[in-house]
């Protein structure tokens, strides 16, 4: 019940911050946009998929941020450079048993919004991505990058035992 009037909330916030007017209509009318959608649209019941810890998205954020901004860097001196420094590539990333259809398309969508890193396959256990990388120079340390991208939204998003995973895959692929 809490999280189906969050839900309603955060819906009326966003309907009064796209008319960037606070005024008796805007919220009233918001509130009524909220009730509607979410009588249309009953959320289903789910199962317990993971958490939301919100230090950890705040976390999370900070670094996909600077990651596309890094990639971005790189990709935009790659362009401008006359010379071909490609070494693409692809690199299997194993997936943390466990997550959650939203937590691997986040993940896919995280990996994809980088410039120079796009998923190409999935598999069909849901245990890897495979990730076209740009600059595939070390793949162990692509390999860590990703790693680090997947634990950083399974800590803000996934199981306790995903987030273990992840930790335990990270370690090891880091020594």
């Amino acid at each position: 019940m809490i999280g189906r009037l969050a839900l309603g909330v955060w819906l009326a916030v966003v309907w009064v911050a796209l008319w960037s007017d606070i005024s008796v209509a805007n919220v009233a009318s918001g509130v009524l946009i909220a009730v509607v959608v979410l009588t249309v649209f009953p959320l289903r019941a789910l199962a317990h998929e993971g958490a939301f810890r919100p230090v950890a998205v705040v976390r999370f954020g900070v670094r996909f941020v600077l990651a596309v901004i890094q990639a971005s860097i790189e990709v935009a001196w790659e362009v401008v450079t006359p010379r071909n420094r490609d070494s693409e590539g692809i690199v299997e990333m194993p997936l943390a048993p466990g997550c959650s259809d939203t937590v691997l398309a986040f993940l896919a969508d995280a990996i994809g919004l980088t410039p120079g890193t796009v998923v190409v396959d999935v598999a069909d256990d849901r245990s890897a991505f495979w990730v076209h990388v740009l600059h595939l120079d070390d793949p162990a340390r692509v390999r860590a990058d990703l790693l680090r991208l997947q634990a950083g939204l399974v800590e803000a998003f996934g199981s306790d035992d995903s987030v273990r995973w992840c930790r335990a895959a990270l370690a090891r692929e880091v020594r």
